[in-house]
This record gives structure tokens, sequence and C-alpha cells, in this order.
């Protein structure tokens, strides 16, 4: 089912063609859209501005709504400011993948403003509804790209129509939303049987606190693997930590502590990766039981080889933003969201 504001632009497109309305010609106020339609003024409004910001409409204060002109600048410039949306302790701790994304939204947006919008650990749906008010309201078109989101997040995107991609996984329950994201699946089972190459017994996986859809794809293939292997579920161990060293030092001792095989251990992003090597780094374990650590997530700033083994895409950063930045570009030129994913090919990297 689709969203209310969403399903009302698709009905007044089809009003505007059903009457062979043209560029220049009026049409409807906020409240007669609300009555023809038989909806609720602020959805009327807010399908309105859609369109507007999809150059359907255009509206002219104190003049009115009026038919817009396709053959506008809309396809030489058809974005004037990209939102970039994501936690900034996530940000600093593990980058941009590796800020290429925005090299490489520069590069196919030359023009357009880049804005980021920090979600704050708190309230995220109200900060997130007052920047989709104003983008909704904004004479400029204006887009959206979520990392790591959270399903409300990603939600209200969903709910307003404006041209959005998803670098992951979409959540459950979210459809409609473009979107981009490395094989998940493939990840967890070249992880998984690098771990089973290397003898390893059992497995610990370390997750960040906010777990997401792309997760559950992870261990989904995990535990593929393991009943393909023969493993039992109790060979597995799941963690959910914060962006913290120590608390992942900790969780890891606790694990290590426990186990008397070879421990493979999985970690969703490289500076957990590091922070277990650190802890063992200044531990005496005997050599054949050293822990094997490997990464899906590789996103580093600087040049400096991975030390273990690693998940690498078969897109460059730069690259993947271009991709996105195409996705957005077709979504504001009429092509529908749900149709735009790109699933990219990973492969395993050694050091």
């Amino acid at each position: 089912m689709k969203p209310a504001i969403v399903d009302l632009a698709e009905r007044i497109q089809s009003d505007i063609k059903q009457r062979k309305l043209q560029p220049g010609d009026p049409y409807y106020t906020t409240s007669e859209t609300a009555r023809s339609f038989q909806v609720s003024g602020t959805t009327a409004n807010r399908a309105l501005q859609l369109l507007t910001q999809r150059r359907v409409l255009v509206r002219k204060q104190r003049a009115g709504t009026f038919i817009a002109d396709p053959e506008s600048n809309l396809a030489e410039r058809p974005l004037r400011r990209v939102h970039l949306v994501v936690h900034q302790k996530y940000l600093e701790r593990e980058g941009l993948l590796a800020d290429g994304i925005l090299i490489g939204l520069q590069r196919e947006l030359p023009e357009a403003e880049l804005e980021f919008n920090f979600l704050p650990h708190r309230d995220e749906e109200a900060y997130m509804e007052e920047i989709v008010n104003r983008a909704l309201k904004s004479s400029e078109t204006e887009g959206f790209v979520l990392q790591r989101a959270q399903v409300e997040v990603q939600r209200i995107l969903q709910e307003s129509g404006l041209a959005t991609v998803v670098n992951g996984l979409l959540q459950p329950s979210i459809t409609g939303l473009a979107h981009i994201d490395r094989d998940q699946g493939e990840i967890g089972r070249l992880l998984f049987q690098h771990l089973l190459e290397q003898n390893c017994q059992r497995v610990l996986i370390v997750f960040r606190d906010q777990v997401t859809a792309g997760d559950h794809c992870l261990l989904d293939a995990v535990q593929r693997e393991m009943h393909g292997a023969g493993w039992g579920i109790d060979r597995l161990t799941v963690r959910c930590l914060p962006a913290d060293d120590r608390a992942i030092q900790v969780s890891a001792q606790d694990v290590l502590s426990q186990s008397s095989v070879k421990l493979g251990i999985l970690c969703r992003s490289e500076p957990a990766a590091r922070a277990i090597a650190t802890y063992l780094s200044e531990q005496k374990r005997v050599q054949k039981k050293q822990p094997e650590i490997v990464v899906a997530d590789r996103f580093a700033r600087n040049t400096t080889p991975c030390q273990f083994p690693h998940i690498q895409a078969q897109l460059s950063p730069e690259e993947y933003g271009q991709e996105i930045a195409r996705m957005l570009i077709r979504q504001v030129l009429g092509t529908q969201p749900e149709t735009l994913f790109h699933d990219v090919p990973v492969e395993l990297v050694s050091p």
C-alpha cells in the first residue's frame, strides 16, 4: 500500500493528464484539492509540495498553483541540494565509504549542494520530520541519501515521496525507496568459509549496536553455511555493541574465556576488529588457538593496508557515490524508486 501523500500525488498527475492541462494552466488550490480528492488539507498540501519538488507543478506566491513547463532547466540541474543523513559518531569512526561517496556525488552532481544532517541520539523522527518539511517547502529540488538509517527514518522518507536512496538494505515494512548495498548474503558466506578454512570451530559475530536489515541478511547467510558444515547453533555467538573499544574488548574477552577451541571473530567494522586485535596483542595466548579475525565493512580514510581478511566491493567508493547520484536523478526525472536497486558484487581480500 502506497503512502497517502505519494498516492495522492499520482492521482493528481492522472487528473492533469485526463484534463489535458498544459504548462502554465492553473491547478487547484490546497482546499480545492482536498475537496476534490476527499483528503485532509495537510495531505493535499504535502502532495502539492511533492509535485512541486518533482517539477510537475509550480507554486507562485499570491498567484496560485500552475502546471510546470517540462522543458525547464530540470534536465540540466535536476538536483540543487542533497541531504546526507547519518549519525555523526558513525561518520567520525568509519567514514562515509572512506568519504568516496562524497567525491562520487560531487562528480555526478557538480552544482548540487551537499548537506550533512546528523541524526541525534534521541528524537530522530522529529528531527527528520522537520528536515523533510523544509525540503517539501523548498523552491529547490532536493534529495536524500540515508546511511545506516533505522526504520523510523526510512519510513518518514518513504511517506514523503522525495527522491531518496538508502545506502544499505531497506528495513522490514519499508517499500518504495531506492537502495544500494553490497551483497550481504555473499559477505556472510565468504567470511564464514574463510573461517572454516582456518580451522575455526566457533564463531563470534560483532555487530554495531544499531542492527539493520543488512546485518540480518549476513547473519542468515552465516547460519546457512553453519548448517551446511554440520555445525550446531551452540557454536555461534552474536554481540551487538556500541562503538567503544573497551566495550568491544571486554565482550570479546568474555567469549574467549569460554572457548577451548579456535575462535573465528567476524567483525562488522574494521575499528571493532582493531580493538579486538589490540586486546589480543596484550595477551600471551597460545599461538595455535589465536583467533582469526575477519572484517565485513572496511571504509578506511587512509591508505594503510588492512591487516585482516576483509570484504571489498566491486565498485570503488567514488563509483558508489556516482551510482547513488544517478539513482537520485532518475527519480527526479520520473523513474519509480521501487525499480531502483543495485546489489553490488563483493570479493574477499586477504592481507
